[in-house]
C-alpha cells in the first residue's frame, strides 16, 4: 500500500516546518575551509565530559533538568548506533559517555553470516550448496541476507561496530547490483562480519582482509588476475589496483595532516600516483583465486568458498621486479603472497592514510565539513595511537566521537554543524525508535516460518538506497560531493545530497510516512498480514503505546518524539506549530482511532522535517 504525503500531512504546516529551521542547518557543514580548530591540533585525547551524577529511570520532560543531558545523549547516539531509543538514551545517561563508549568498543560483532545459516536451516534450505543457487531460488535467498541485516542493525548489541562497519561498506564498496555478486549471498553476509570484525581492529589488517576477500575479488576483477602474457594478449586487471588507492587508502591527491591539499609551485594538487603506479600494483595482484579452487584456470561460485579468503596460485603471479609509491621496490622473485604483504604495507605507510580514512569516518559518522583540525587530531592518532601503533582504528572511533567538535560542533557553529542522513539511517531510526516488530514469512509450502523478519530489501525503490547495492564501487555519492548554490557556494561538502533527487526525496518521505501510518501494533489488520516468502519489502508494525498515553497532552508528545527523534533540536516555532495542529484533533482518552491519529500527525510531520533529516 502506497501513502502519498500530501494526501496525509497539511503542506502549509510541512513549509511552517521547512521555515522554521535555522538558517544553514540543511547544509551539513561543521566548519568548512574557514574554521578553526577548537583546541590545540596537536591534542590526541581531549578531555572527556564529566560523568552524569543523578540517575534517572524515564526520559525527562522539556522542563526537566536532565533535558539538556537527554538531548546530548540522543544526539551521541545518533552518531554511534542505527538510532537512540528510549531505552538507549536512559542507559548512556546512567552509564556515561566514556563508559558506554568503552563498553560499545568492546562489544563483538554479532555474525550476520551464522544466523543467515540458522536462518537457511529453520527453512530447510542447504547453507553451502555448490554452486550456489542462481536465478529466482538465489533471490529467495538473498531475502534472507537482507532481512538478517536488517534486523542485526536494528536489535543488535553491538551497535556501534555495525555502525562503524555500515560505514566501511560505503568505503570498501562491494555491491550485488553487479552480476558477480548477484547470487553470492553468503559472501556477502561475511563481507559485511569482516568489516565489522576489524572496524575496530588495525587499518592493515582489514585492508588485507577486503584485500583477499573474494568478494571484493569477484566485484573488482582480482580473481584469477594473470600475469602478462604477449601471446594470448594478457595483461593485468588494473581494477583493484586503481581502487585500492583511489577510494581506499591514499584518494586521487597528496594530503597534509590536516586533510588539505598540497600544491606544487604552480598551486595545482599533487598527484599521489600515475598510471605505472597503477600498473605495477595490478601486477602484485595477479596470481589469486577462490580457496576452494584445485587450478588457477578453475571458477568456482560454491557458498563456501565464497567466505574464505583467497589463495595463490605462483605459477600465474608476476614475478617480476615492481615500483611503487615513493620509488620503492619490490624485488624480483618473490612470491605472491609476499609481493602482497609488501605492497599492503608500502599503501598503509603512506601520509595520505591518516587523514584521508579520518576524513571519509568523520564525514559519515559525524560531520560533512570538518574542520582541519579535527581531521588532523584525529589523523595523528591513525599514525600513531600513543603507545607507537599505526592504524590502531579502536583509538582513531574513539577520538573522533569524543574531540570537541564532535561534541560540540553544534554549538560553536550552530548554522553549519552536522551533515545530512542517509534513507537507510532515517527509517532505521525511526524503526529503533518505535520498536519495530517485523512480519510473519511464509516459506514455500506456505507455512509461517518461526519469527518475524524485518522484509526491507527493495529499499532502493522506496528509499533510494539499499545495503550492499549501490551501483558503482563509488558508493550511492562521493565524499567530496557539493551540492549545487548555497552548499557549493560556501566551498562546503554534502556527500549524501548527491543520493537526494527530487524523486528520492519524495519517495523516502514516503516511505518515511508510510512506515508509521497504521503500521501500529496494536491494530488487528496489521499483526494478521504477512509477507510472503517472495516479497521483498514490508513495513513491520510499530509499538506507540507509550506515545498514545500521551497523545492527550501535545506538549508532551511533541517534546518525547523531539528528544526521541530529532535529539531536542526542534525550534520553539516549530514546536509550537505542530503543538497547535495536534490540538485541532480529535481526542478522547477512551477512543483508540484518535489517539493513533494524534500520534501518526506528530511523529509523520517530525519525520517529514528537515529536523529529523539531519543530523547536528
Amino acid at each position: 500500500m502506497t501513502f502519498m504525503l500530501f494526501n496525509r500531512l497539511s503542506f502549509a504546516l510541512v513549509l511552517a516546518l521547512l521555515l522554521s529551521v535555522p538558517l544553514g542547518c540543511g547544509g551539513g557543514g561543521s566548519g568548512g575551509s574557514g574554521t578553526s580548530a577548537p583546541t590545540n591540533p596537536g591534542q590526541q585525547n581531549p578531555e572527556p565530559e564529566p560523568e552524569p551524577e543523578p540517575s534517572v529511570t524515564e526520559l525527562p520532560v522539556k522542563d526537566d533538568p536532565h533535558w539538556e543531558q537527554a538531548k546530548a545523549a540522543a544526539r551521541f547516539l545518533q552518531q554511534t548506533t542505527f538510532g537512540p531509543t528510549e531505552e538507549s538514551i536512559i542507559q548512556l545517561m546512567n552509564q556515561g559517555e566514556t563508559a558506554w563508549l568503552q563498553a560499545q568498543l568492546n562489544t563483538p560483532a554479532t555474525s550476520h553470516l551464522e544466523q543467515l545459516d540458522a536462518r537457511f536451516a529453520e527453512l530447510g534450505w542447504d547453507a553451502t550448496p555448490n554452486p550456489e543457487i542462481e536465478g529466482v531460488d538465489g533471490y529467495y535467498r538473498d531475502l534472507q541476507r537482507s532481512d538478517v541485516w536488517w534486523e542485526i542493525a536494528l536489535r543488535g548489541d553491538d551497535q556501534l561496530r555495525q555502525r562503524v562497519a555500515f560505514a566501511l561498506s560505503q568505503i570498501f564498496v562491494i555491491s550485488n547490483v553487479s552480476d558477480v555478486l548477484y547470487n553470492d549471498t553468503r559472501g556477502i553476509a561475511d563481507y559485511q562480519d569482516t568489516l565489522a570484525r576489524h572496524a575496530f581492529g588495525n587499518f592493515r589488517e582489514l585492508l588485507e582482509a577486503v584485500t583477499l576477500h573474494p568478494m571484493m575479488g569477484e566485484y573488482l576483477s582480482m580473481v584469477r588476475n594473470e600475469k602478462a602474457d604477449p601471446v594470448r594478449n594478457i595483461r593485468p586487471d588494473e581494477n583493484y589496483a586503481r581502487e585500492v588507492m583511489q577510494l581506499f587508502t591514499i584518494g586521487l591527491v597528496e594530503l597534509s595532516i590536516d586533510g588539505t591539499v598540497k600544491t606544487d609551485a604552480q598551486g595545482e594538487p599533487i598527484a599521489t600516483y600515475n598510471q605505472d603506479t597503477i600498473k605495477a600494483f595490478a601486477r602484485v595482484f595477479t596470481g589469486w583465486n577462490f580457496a576452494t579452487t584445485n587450478h588457477w584456470w578453475e571458477w568456482t561460485s560454491d557458498a563456501v568458498g565464497e567466505a574464505l579468503p583467497m589463495k595463490a596460485y605462483q605459477d600465474i603471479h608476476d614475478t617480476g621486479e615492481k615500483m611503487l609509491l615513493g620509488g620503492e621496490r619490490l624485488p624480483a622473485g618473490q612470491s605472491a603472497e609476499a609481493d602482497l604483504e609488501m605492497a599492503l604495507d608500502n599503501l598503509f605507510n603512506h601520509s595520505n592514510v591518516g587523514p584521508f580514512i579520518a576524513q571519509q569516518l568523520i564525514k559519515r559518522l559525524v560531520t560533512s565539513n570538518p574542520s582541519p583540525g579535527y581531521v588532523e587530531r584525529v589523523a595523528r592518532v591513525f599514525n600513531d595511537n600513543g603507545f607507537g601503533v599505526r592504524g590502531d582504528l579502536k583509538a582513531v572511533i574513539r577520538t573522533l566521537l569524543t574531540d570537541p567538535e564532535a561534541r560540540n560542533g553544534h554549538l560553536e557553529q550552530p548554522d553549519t554543524a552536522g551533515k545530512l542522513r542517509e534513507p537507510v539511517l532515517q527509517i532505521s531510526h525511526l524503526w529503533r525508535v518505535f520498536k519495530a516488530e517485523g512480519v510473519q514469512v511464509l516459506n514455500r509450502e506456505g507455512t509461517a516460518v518461526a519469527g518475524t523478519r524485518i522484509r526491507y530489501r527493495g529499499s532502493d525503490r522506496t528509499l533510494g538506497q539499499r545495503p550492499y547495492g549501490s551501483f558503482s564501487v563509488f558508493n550511492f555519492y562521493r565524499p567530496d560531493y557539493a551540492h549545487p548554490g548555497t552548499i557549493s557556494d560556501q566551498d562546503m561538502d554534502s556527500p549524501e545530497f548527491q543520493l537526494h533527487t527530487e524523486s528520492v526525496m519524495i519517495a523516502k518521505t514516503n516511505a518515511l510516512t508510510e512506515a508509521i501510518f497504521w503500521r501500529d501494533a496494536d491494530a488487528d489488520y496489521v499483526q494478521s498480514q504477512r509477507a510472503n516468502h517472495d516479497w521483498d519489502i514490508y513495513p513491520p508494525a510499530i509499538d506507540m503505546t507509550r506515545e498514545k498515553a500521551l497523545s492527550g497532552d501535545a506538549g508532551a508528545l511533541i517534546d518525547r518524539l523531539d528528544l526521541l527523534l530529532t535529539a531536542g533540536q526542534l525550534s520553539d516555532e516549530a514546536r509550537q506549530l505542530l503543538i497547535a495542529h495536534i490540538e485541532t484533533l480529535e481526542h478522547g482518552d477512551n477512543n483508540p482511532h484518535s489517539q493513533r491519529v494524534r500520534v501518526f500527525e506528530a511523529a509523520s510531520l517530525i519525520a517529514a522535517s528537515p529536523y529529523f533529516a539531519v543530523q547536528r
